[in-house]
């Protein structure tokens, strides 16, 4: 019962203290999610090149939002390291990491479940005619 009364107390310490010891496991995952960021814009540039409109459209903002993931990730390191108070608290780092898990999860459900439908839709979809009708001459 102890437990569950200190785990407020330990989420909401305004300065948490320097025991934080995972600055170097924070800063190499910040280094993974923009590599993992250019990687993902190659990848997708040769998609869409390929002419892969479904994946353009369902994973545009990918890339990006890792980067902005990374930034505020680096952000609460460089906080927690100066021990600012309010700001170092571990309440942000949980909710940057449900924050993260849960849209990292939401992308690899779209990318393993609903892509592949939403392209077998988008092939199987009657093709328009590209004939222009508006022409001056009689057919």
């Amino acid at each position: 019962m102890e437990i569950l009364k200190n785990i407020p107390h330990y989420l909401f310490a305004i300065a948490p203290g320097q025991e934080f010891s995972y600055y170097m496991i924070g800063l190499i995952i910040v280094g993974l999610m923009l590599v993992g960021s250019i990687v993902f814009k190659q990848y997708y540039s040769r998609k869409v090149k390929n002419g892969d409109y479904v994946f353009k459209k369902m994973f545009k903002k990918f890339p990006n939002n890792l980067v902005y993931f990374a930034i505020g990730l680096l952000f609460f390191l460089g906080i927690r390291y100066e021990n600012i108070p309010y700001f170092a608290m571990r309440l942000w780092f949980v909710l940057l990491a449900i924050g993260c898990l849960a849209y990292f999860g939401r992308q690899l459900y779209k990318f393993l479940k609903v892509y592949p439908k939403e392209l077998e839709n988008f092939e199987s979809r009657p093709r328009q005619n590209t004939e222009n009708k508006y022409l001056p001459n009689k057919r």
